[in-house]
């Protein structure tokens, strides 16, 4: 057998040990860095299952996660090599129950600046409708939590209308998935 097929088989069998007996990638962003003990132990929980043979990878799930109440997302290999992902909450330890709408607990931060910074497109991109717009709602408002999941977002404006008209307006843009939305155009009271 020549040397060179020798030496790639050995190269192979020390990768294939390595990854056997190697740790888990464990990673946590900056934000979340004080919540790495927890990690290793959501990755201790999952090992308990008969059916993880190998965690793989651990890391949070940014959408499902808070820094009081991280949700750890762990990757597994079974007997048959075939992966699979664990989702666990990592103040209990519990499975996650994916039956639970994150807009039950409202949006994620990260989520609201999404749609905060959508809707004051939205609003500013009808500045061709108008004269002038003067956006009155200067800070991100509390979202509105609709029953079917959708969040909404309040911006009150005034505007000049083409013909000189001063006129008072309510935008709400009601987010259903991602950024996606429609925008809900009221008038309402000038003050």
């Amino acid at each position: 057998m020549p040397v060179w097929r020798v030496i790639c088989c050995v190269a192979l069998l020390f990768s294939a040990v390595s990854v056997y007996g190697a740790q888990p990638y464990l990673w946590l962003p900056k934000s979340y860095k004080d919540a790495m003990p927890k990690l290793k132990l959501a990755v201790d929980e999952v090992l308990k299952s008969p059916r993880c043979e190998q965690v793989l990878k651990g890391t949070i799930n940014i959408d499902l996660s808070s820094v009081e109440q991280p949700v750890f997302k762990i990757l597994c290999r079974d007997k048959e090599r075939k992966t699979y992902v664990t989702i666990l909450e990592g103040n209990s330890l519990a499975v996650y129950d994916r039956t639970k709408s994150r807009y039950h607990r409202g949006p994620t931060e990260r989520s609201m600046r999404e749609y905060w910074a959508t809707c004051q497109k939205a609003v500013n991109d009808m500045y061709e409708d108008f004269r002038t717009i003067n956006v009155l709602t200067k800070r991100r408002p509390e979202p509105v939590l609709y029953k079917d999941g959708t969040v909404g977002i309040v911006i009150n404006f005034d505007a000049i209308s083409l013909l000189g008209e001063p006129l008072a307006f309510r935008a709400e843009c009601v987010f259903s998935s991602g950024t996606s939305y429609r925008l809900r155009l009221s008038g309402r009271e000038a003050k």
